[in-house]
């Protein structure tokens, strides 16, 4: 039943690729951004389903048992502080903008060659990570449902999801993350019904499970600059994740942009507390042999215990809905950073739509198979990846951006300084350092925000008047 739900599920994922090409049809504006005709319903589920990943959905119950409350607590806690941010600090200005990336936020604004570059390159790594820890959950859920190799699954996860993105651009994902939204939010409130009705009382299985695993409760499985740095870095990130800017610039209007971003936010808090409070205990007492050597697979291992065959095949189609649509929009942040902000931006001006169109498709099968390659072995816990991903984006890029947008006074000399330093410093902790999980963002982000500010400070001001300024007006 299972297998037979998701295969399913495949099917219609490719079907409506091949529908949204009809409409796309060599359009920039239909590829990459949907035509701008996202209403506030469509747009609410189509931002939950970008932010919630197969990290927060399938790796949060592992992650709590092994690494505690405390630190899931944190990271789930800064991504609604996030949407917030988002909503007040860059929404408004970016729609406005109404381009189609975060690089032409900063092109527009800033007048910096390095810039041009150095964005969308800081995209397409940071984004990559982000896909191999999303295509590393797709294939647990490949084995999980066809009991089929790690290996197996993910290539034909990975096959599955660069075809609906190649072929019918941000419209088929926004088309299908709509339907994901809705059902990754049903699954996940169905799944918490089933589990906490497993139990015998919350308060007995609260305390049961904190005696089973000491550290689920306790700050002690971590040092406390993980737990505020992972905080920090989602409260900073949502403002620069790219696929989340695009979903800004695809939205009707200014005020269903900032509606549904915090609609989202209401759904996706909603929707990690049953995750992280409801089905994060129940594993811990409803399972008796808990492998946190594989913390990811716990998800199915309580999926398996509490729920009929047929919710399983919901459950797993749901996990597959939330790994997907984060991948989709991710390999669409990708393409569109090397064919718009790159090829039909700096190196051919003058090339047509279908040209640019043509060199995102090859770019989603590029940046797809090689992610893929490198999923093959991936690292242990899902949420550590990714948020490292964040990480970094949040240390170079939301200085540079909220700063040009609300201070006049930041010049590009000092947005380019900031974006470098803040990028720098993030990556020689990550590399050099043996720095707590998560806690690379408080060095890189203060480096970046003060970089920016003292040079800006310290050089002079362009002639150069850009509207994205006026807008935040």
């Amino acid at each position: 039943m299972a297998m037979a739900i998701v295969l399913l599920y495949f099917a219609v994922l490719v079907v409506v690729g091949i529908m949204a090409r009809r409409r796309v049809k060599g359009s920039t504006d239909e590829f990459f951004v949907a035509g701008r005709t996202l209403g506030t319903f469509a747009n609410s589920w189509a931002f939950l389903a970008s932010l919630a990943s197969g990290g927060s959905v399938l790796a949060t119950v592992g992650t709590g048992l092994a690494l505690g409350w405390p630190y899931g607590s944190a990271l789930l806690a800064g991504a609604p502080v996030g949407f917030v941010v988002a909503s007040i600090f860059v929404a408004r200005p970016l729609r406005q903008l109404g381009r189609y990336t975060v690089t032409d936020y900063f092109r527009g604004r800033f007048d910096s060659r390095l810039m041009a570059w150095a964005v969308p390159a800081l995209i397409v790594i940071a984004s990559s990570a982000y896909i191999v820890a999303q295509l590393k959950g797709a294939s647990i859920v490949a084995s999980y449902v066809l009991d089929v190799d790690y290996k197996v699954g993910l290539w034909g996860a990975g096959i599955v999801f660069v075809t609906y993105v190649a072929i019918g651009g941000f419209l088929s994902v926004t088309w299908n993350d709509i339907f994901q939204g809705i059902l990754m939010f049903a699954a996940v409130v169905g799944f918490a019904v089933a589990a906490f009705s497993a139990l015998d009382g919350y308060g007995t299985a609260f305390s049961q499970a904190t005696d089973n695993f000491p550290a689920l409760g306790t700050f002690s499985a971590l040092p406390i600059t993980s737990y505020i740095g992972g905080f920090v870095t989602w409260v900073a990130a949502i403002s620069v994740l790219p696929h989340v800017i695009m979903r800004v610039y695809s939205a009707r209007s200014v005020r269903s942009a900032r509606i549904s971003l915090n609609v989202a936010m209401l759904i996706f808090a909603a929707m990690m507390l049953l995750i992280a409070f409801v089905l994060t205990p129940a594993a811990a007492v409803l399972l008796t042999d808990v492998d946190l050597t594989n913390p990811d697979a716990i998800f199915f291992a309580l999926a398996e215990t509490v729920l009929n065959p047929l919710m399983q095949g919901v459950v797993a189609a749901a996990v597959l809905a939330a790994i997907m649509s984060t991948t989709a929009g991710l390999l669409m942040a990708c393409n569109s950073a090397i064919a718009h902000d790159i090829y039909s931006t700096l190196l051919r001006p003058d090339a047509s739509e279908k040209q640019v169109v043509r060199v995102a498709g090859i770019a989603t099968w590029v940046i797809g198979l090689v992610c893929t390659t490198l999923a093959m072995n991936p690292p242990e816990l899902l949420i550590v990846l990714y948020t490292a991903a964040v990480g970094l984006l949040a240390a170079s890029c939301f200085a540079p951006m909220v700063l040009g947008i609300w201070w006049p006074r930041t010049t590009s000399a000092g947005a380019s300084s900031g974006l470098v330093a803040g990028a720098g410093s993030f990556a020689i902790g990550f590399q050099m350092f043996d720095m707590p999980v998560s806690s690379e963002v408080l060095v890189g982000l203060p480096v970046s925000i003060l970089t920016t500010v003292i040079v800006s400070l310290l050089t002079q001001v362009e002639t150069h008047q850009e509207s994205v300024r006026s807008a935040a007006s």
